[in-house]
């Protein structure tokens, strides 16, 4: 396996990205196609665009060296929690997408891009580092709470 490299996102990895985001979206609309429906690319040009220029908004690559080849992707996004009578002001790290394409992962991707995002969490100095997973995806849970993430909370459905 070839060095990996973790570094931020830019316009020009638009096409590994997407093909990243592509193969994610893919697995939801797999595990429920009740919920998620099929789309020819889950995040356009635009899109991609737009969150490099959003304020707040971090966006990392994790790419094999000898290949130039797009392997991981991490979106990540400052939330602060400031003024709200029920909760405590906080800062914090939200994990939007956390991928590594299905060829690449058990290689140490995953983990790397985590601690970089654990780093960067550090260094704005949020409370907490936070991230949402589907319960379908089993691997993805078992892989978080090896690193040492927790579960807060569940959210339940009644299907009718």
């Amino acid at each position: 396996m070839s060095e990996i490299n973790i570094r931020r996102a830019v316009i020009g990895d638009y096409t590994g990205v997407s093909a990243l985001m592509d193969e994610l979206h893919h697995l939801h609309v797999e595990a429920r196609p009740d919920v998620y429906r099929e789309l020819q690319t889950r995040m356009s040009h635009k899109e991609y665009e737009q969150l490099l220029e959003t304020d707040y908004r971090y966006l990392y690559v994790a790419e094999l060296l000898d290949q130039d080849e797009t392997v991981g992707y991490a979106s990540a996004q400052l939330n602060v929690i400031q003024n709200v009578d029920l909760l405590k002001d906080r800062k914090m790290l939200y994990i939007n997408e956390i991928i590594v394409g299905s060829k690449h992962r058990g290689h140490g991707t995953g983990k790397l891009l985590m601690q970089e995002l654990i780093e960067l969490g550090k260094e704005i100095q949020v409370d907490s580092v936070e991230l949402t997973v589907s319960t379908f995806n089993t691997g993805a849970q078992a892989f978080y709470e090896q690193l040492g993430l927790a579960v807060r909370s569940s959210r339940m459905e009644y299907i009718l």
